[in-house]
């Protein structure tokens, strides 16, 4: 069995992984500050494989313990896989160093960068004394991570910065665990708007507006599609390899 726990679950790139890997016979923890109609519905009918909690990211209290991401997976045997799917990310404030607001900057270091560093530990915590579970973490990165774009330039601090704690629990950690840094580029999702609309005369903004134009925006449900034939093979072929 495979157990997901993913961020940012309620929309975009985040939504598609959740419906697709839910599809895909997987159990689905989503975190998010809120979820859809849809969503809703598909816990109600699936209790026991489909859990939604309301979080949010910026908030370090709103995040969930070690107790409750155990209690999700359960009871587990050598076979079985426990991820961490870190999705969620904000690309505001948009804008220029010098006219920044200090709340905006301080909510995206809290979402893209503490969260996923809290919730890694966390997760890894919660297996500490149970070597049953393979356990596995993606996180999915930007190519923002490793380019200067001035209008974005927290966003891309924290992205290099998440991207680095990634690495270092790649090579060493309390509990064995694989990491994937996967960049699936470019997706038409809120963030991709927000974006568009409101970064017009930075750097590098005619370019992102022209790739829309032109169709050179992945769907986030064909990428999440992508991403699971890539990154979520059936787990009899893991254990095989």
């Amino acid at each position: 069995m495979r157990s997901v726990i993913v961020t940012g679950a309620s929309r975009g790139l985040g939504a598609a992984l959740f419906h697709a890997l839910h599809s895909d016979g997987a159990r689905v923890f989503g975190l998010a500050r809120s979820f859809p109609s849809e969503q809703q519905a598909l816990a109600a009918r699936h209790p026991a494989s489909v859990r939604l909690r309301s979080t949010d990211l910026a908030e370090v209290f709103s995040l969930p313990a070690e107790a409750e991401l155990a209690a999700f997976v359960g009871d587990t045997r050598p076979e079985d896989e426990v991820v961490l799917l870190h999705n969620a990310a904000t690309v505001e404030p948009i804008g220029l160093a010098g006219e920044l607001a200090p709340e905006e900057v301080f909510a995206a270091v809290q979402v893209n960068l503490v969260a996923p560093i809290l919730l890694t530990n966390t997760f890894l915590a919660a297996f500490a004394g149970d070597l049953a579970p393979r356990l596995r973490i993606v996180y999915v990165a930007s190519s923002a991570a490793h380019r200067s774009y001035p209008g974005w330039a927290t966003y891309c601090a924290t992205k290099a910065g998440a991207e680095a704690f990634m690495r270092c629990v790649s090579e060493a950690a309390s509990r064995a665990c694989t990491v994937e840094i996967v960049d699936p580029g470019a997706i038409e999702t809120q963030m991709q708007r927000t974006l568009r609309e409101r970064g017009t005369g930075l750097p590098g903004h005619a370019r992102l507006v022209e790739r829309h134009r032109v169709g050179d925006i992945g769907d986030p449900d064909t990428v999440a599609k992508q991403l699971l034939a890539r990154h979520f093979p059936p787990l009899v072929a893991m254990a095989a390899s």
